[in-house]
């Protein structure tokens, strides 16, 4: 495998690395909230209650993505919450790993390059793979906690879409980079906005969107199957 370089040959100083459909091959929240259903942390009917808001606000669902429900949380103690969601990272990095995505992360941050995991999914999850595959720094869906509870909103932006590009704008300032010197790899249109930013950039198992960009653009085409969250 070559190392992902810049276009004029040099290597990024940092690397965005999407989760769903591009570290793995699957969706890591869906995968957790039918695990919390299968051990009873989370009710049927909770869960049921939870594809309720979908239903009730379809709107949201087009403007931020299938995955800006966090309701599911309300109401479950949020250490077993975070328990869970480490025992599945480690589950889904050995069943559902994108051997390409990881070996790009290994390569480069063995060439001294910083790796960030970038994604929309829920940051207990995204910690646990981080640690797993040895990633620098996350960013990631971080719910809010009031009174000891979750409130079922986020503290702060979803990593999705514009916001996660900037979010990387964010990460690059605060360490004295520009984009246009950074990597980044993503599967879905919600995508596009980060990896238009950076200067190297490649897509895995895309959807046909996402794909029709890249060839214009000509960024690196990873083949495989698409990931759907639904």
């Amino acid at each position: 495998m070559n190392i992902l370089r810049l276009p004029d040959g040099t290597l990024p100083e940092m690397y965005f690395v999407d989760l769903d459909g591009t570290l793995l091959s699957t969706s890591s929240e869906k995968y957790f909230l039918k695990h919390l259903v299968s051990i009873g942390i989370l009710s049927p009917a909770a869960f049921l209650r939870f594809l309720l808001f979908y239903v009730l606000h379809p709107g949201k669902t087009i403007r931020e993505g299938k995955g800006w429900n966090r309701n599911y949380l309300t109401g479950l103690p949020p250490e077993a919450v975070k328990r869970e969601a480490h025992i599945c990272a480690g589950i889904l990095m050995k069943n559902f790993l994108r051997e390409w995505t990881f070996q790009s992360i290994r390569d480069l941050k063995n060439s001294g390059c910083e790796t960030v995991l970038l994604s929309a999914s829920l940051e207990y999850i995204v910690t646990g793979i981080a640690e797993n595959a040895s990633i620098d720094y996350i960013q990631a869906s971080s719910p809010e906690i009031d009174n000891g509870g979750f409130t079922g909103r986020l503290s702060d932006l979803r990593p999705w879409g514009r916001n996660k590009a900037e979010l990387m704008r964010r990460i690059c300032d605060q360490r004295g980079i520009k984009p246009e010197n950074c990597a980044a790899v993503g599967d879905s249109w919600a995508d596009r906005f980060i990896l238009s930013e950076c200067g190297c950039s490649v897509v895995v198992c895309p959807d046909r969107k996402l794909r029709k960009l890249a060839v214009r653009n000509k960024w690196k085409i990873v083949e495989g199957r698409h990931t759907k969250w639904a």
